[in-house]
């Protein structure tokens, strides 16, 4: 591997530096001539595109020759910027031989400049950029009937299926770890590929498949999948028969650069070995827990793009909440950081977990930023809190209308997380008139804490595609 494991392949802006120093470090390592000129060619193209992310346009094709070569490929800026193609391996010869370590981010800024002034001239403009084929993020297929019914069946027999299988004596919690006790017990039910085979249509396998999907959709954001049988595939190709993705549930990311995709199936069933004889697995000879490694968890430029196509917030919106977090932005997040992302992009709001100053000030500050939400819908006033020794009277109105919520305190540091959960329908606006509401959110906890309460504000329609996306329950 020619990169460090912690290289950032998000194809953001900040990525070049890395990318640069590592070829400045290559360029001095007497690194045979041939595996360095592979290496540059895959940072020309990774560079490219990282430009075209910045100035839009497309990838075209210099005939002038060059080293030998008929010509060299060359990324076109969007033509309303009138910039002239830029050659990714020049740019990367320019950068070896100034050796600064800054060639790559001045070419940014330069785009840049070019993208701002055209913005002042014609106000919410913005750069389009041609798809490249096998990087750039594309549509998930729309779900398929087979899969809906098959997620539906086996979400409703979770219980049944944990009674079976572990005689209940299981922590179905989607954490990560869970899926060692999961991978014992599928080596301890099945000594070869072909148990394994025999019973892949009973409840314990399909259960065991359709956990595995779901400790990967909710821990790093990806999406269940179906290739139905297409008659008229080619041979080999999705929707045949040959190909084994077909008629078989998947879980992938199709929204993601460089996303993974993996068949539950496949994954259990190359636990095992092959035959009596064989002591080896799978041809991967890898755990239930290593294929999290090949799947990439959402981030702030993900979540971003994601209510940008929802509709939810607009362009202009996500880019300064991209640039305030800069830093950050193509970082990959844990469960919980993910509805922390949605609440900057303002669809979401937070109930804090730790000790709070003030109970009746922070309920009104809660439910007023909720309020703000909904676009002046539904207005919250005279909120107080009254009665017992650290007050169990929530009063507040809604739309003038007054509301009562009884709580439990215990002293007057932390709030009552479950009247919140109760009193946010209030703050809904009315269904005829809009059909957003206030969804809890809940994530996969990875480690023993306390967290806020987060509650996104959304349509039916766009919760179902959030929670799909970013591995969340919405309720």
């Amino acid at each position: 591997m020619l990169l460090p494991e912690d290289f950032p392949f998000d194809y953001g802006p900040l990525s070049l530096d890395a990318l640069e120093a590592q070829l400045l470090e290559q360029d001095n390592s007497g690194q045979e001539s041939e595996k360095r000129a592979e290496f540059v060619e895959s940072a020309a193209a990774f560079l490219g595109d990282v430009l075209l992310g910045v100035a839009g346009g497309g990838w075209g094709w210099n005939t002038r020759p060059v080293e030998g070569r008929p010509g060299q490929p060359v990324v076109c800026p969007d033509p309303e910027l009138e910039l002239s193609p830029v050659a990714p391996m020049l740019l990367i010869a320019y950068a070896l031989r100034v050796r600064t370590g800054t060639a790559f981010a001045e070419e940014i800024a330069r785009l840049r400049q070019a993208v701002t002034a055209r913005q002042q001239a014609i106000p919410g403009w913005q750069p389009v950029k041609e798809h490249t084929p096998l990087v750039d993020p594309r549509e998930a297929r729309p779900e398929d009937p087979v899969l809906s019914a098959w997620l539906a069946e086996r979400s409703e027999a979770l219980s049944a299926w944990v009674k079976e299988a572990f005689d209940g004596a299981w922590r179905w919690n989607y954490h990560p770890g869970t899926l060692d006790w999961l991978e014992a017990v599928v080596k301890q039910r099945f000594a070869t590929v072909a148990e394994f085979d025999a019973a892949r249509d009973e409840p314990f396998v399909q259960g065991a498949c359709w956990y595995l999907g779901e400790v990967i959709r909710r821990n790093k954001g990806a999406v269940w999948q179906y290739i139905p049988f297409d008659p008229d595939a080619e041979p080999g190709a999705p929707g045949s028969r040959e190909n084994v993705w077909t008629e078989v549930p998947f879980v992938d990311q199709p929204d993601k650069r460089l996303g993974g995709a993996a068949i539950p199936l496949e994954c259990l069933r190359e636990l095992l070995p092959a035959g009596d004889g064989d002591v080896e697995p799978g041809e991967r000879q890898r755990g239930l827990t290593d294929e999290l490694f090949w799947f990439r968890a959402s981030s702030y430029a993900h979540v971003g793009a994601l209510l940008t196509r929802l509709g939810m917030v607009s362009r202009e919106k996500v880019d300064s909440v991209l640039t305030e977090y800069s830093r950050f932005a193509y970082n990959e997040l844990t469960p919980h950081e993910v509805p922390g992302a949605l609440e900057s992009f303002g669809v979401a709001i937070s109930a804090h977990a730790d000790d709070v100053d003030d109970l009746e000030g922070s309920y009104t500050s809660l439910l007023q930023e909720a309020a703000a939400l909904t676009d002046g819908a539904v207005t919250i006033t005279d909120v107080t809190l009254h009665g017992g020794e650290y007050g169990e009277i929530l009063e507040f109105a809604r739309n003038g209308v007054l509301v009562t919520q009884d709580t439990e305190h215990h002293s007057f540091d932390y709030l009552d997380h479950l009247a919140i959960s109760e009193f946010m329908g209030h703050v809904d606006p009315d269904p005829d008139d809009d059909t957003r509401r206030f969804y809890l959110a809940d994530f996969v906890y990875l480690r023993e804490a306390t967290y806020d309460s987060y509650y996104v504000f959304a349509t039916p329609e766009q919760a179902t595609v959030l929670e799909k996306e970013l591995g969340l329950d919405l309720r």
